[in-house]
């Protein structure tokens, strides 16, 4: 008899050797706060240090990219309009965003703390990622809003 559990199948020992992961849950407050584009910056570096097959990782960037189109079309659609809503917006759908990717790196995350590993901490490079992409995320979408204004 055979287990169908993720966790007791031999991809126990194909987890990186590199360095550590991140929490799952310390990425949604980058997603949170930064914005898609930081949110899975974070998710697909994270899913490398896991060693995530390259499939898993090209899908965790084609859903991040795919919640920056969609908060792009969701400020065109609500725009003006919105007010203070419209913030929420920038921040709904990258933690949605979030939610899926990280169920992609749950069983491999779990498998590396059952292995007893350490995650890295985040809060330096989760920072950055705020910072850096989420001011660049809020640049790109307020240019693609003034390009739809003209």
């Amino acid at each position: 008899m055979t287990s169908t559990d993720p966790l007791l199948q031999p991809t126990l020992q194909q987890t990186s050797r590199g360095a550590a992961p991140w929490r799952l849950s310390s990425q949604g407050y980058v997603a949170f706060f930064g914005g898609a584009l930081a949110g899975t910056a974070v998710a697909v570096a994270n899913a490398v240090r896991l060693g995530l097959p390259r499939r898993t990782v090209l899908v965790i960037s084609a859903i991040g990219a795919a919640a920056l189109a969609l908060t792009i079309v969701l400020m065109l659609v609500v725009g003006d309009r919105a007010g203070n809503a419209g913030l929420g917006l920038l921040r709904l759908v990258p933690v949605a965003a979030y939610l899926v990717q990280a169920r992609l790196q749950r069983d491999r995350n779990r498998a590396f703390a059952l292995q007893g590993g350490k995650h890295a901490r985040l809060l330096g490079p989760g920072i950055a990622a705020v910072l850096v992409l989420g001011l660049l995320e809020l640049v790109a979408i307020d240019a693609v809003l003034e390009a739809v204004d003209r």
